[in-house]
């Protein structure tokens, strides 16, 4: 049996949106905590602009921040190879630089709906994959979610 799979993984909308949403509502709730006659009115309001815009203007305070497409690409003998896309050679198919292989890391979690893949490379630099089932452009999480359980259950005989 051939493990090798290849699956773009893109960051849904609805995400992005939901991330959006939850900076303009701690925005939007500065104004009531702020004409509130409680003694903490003021720290409270200027805490809640502050974690709007870090919510909206600073990239990577949450997970969804990463908006270029990313291909996950396992060989047959369980080695990964993660690519990040460049915006325009995206539609082309061409990725922006050679990834280095990468491995399945113990810290893994493989459930049924949802895999976050710990990888790491030779020199020791770790990366954390999230996918999710029902996310649009991920069609071949099926074969995903297998290779990485029989990479895992490898792992372990070893």
């Amino acid at each position: 049996m051939s493990i090798a799979v290849s699956a773009v993984l893109r960051t849904p909308v609805g995400l992005l949106l939901l991330q959006a949403c939850l900076g303009l509502g701690a925005l939007l709730a500065a104004w009531p905590l702020a004409t509130g006659a409680y003694a903490l009115a003021w720290p409270a309001a200027l805490i809640s602009v502050a974690g709007g815009v870090l919510v909206l203007a600073v990239p990577g305070v949450v997970w969804c921040s990463r908006r270029k497409p990313r291909t996950l690409d396992i060989s047959p003998v369980g080695q990964f190879r993660l690519t990040e896309h460049e915006v325009l050679e995206a539609h082309a198919g061409r990725s922006a630089a050679p990834a280095q292989p990468l491995r399945l890391l113990p810290g893994s979690t493989l459930w049924p709906a949802l895999l976050v893949l710990r990888l790491a490379d030779d020199d020791g630099r770790t990366v954390t994959v999230v996918v999710q089932r029902a996310l649009p452009g991920t069609l071949a999480f099926r074969e995903l979610a297998v290779a990485c359980r029989a990479i895992a259950a490898r792992g372990r005989a070893l």
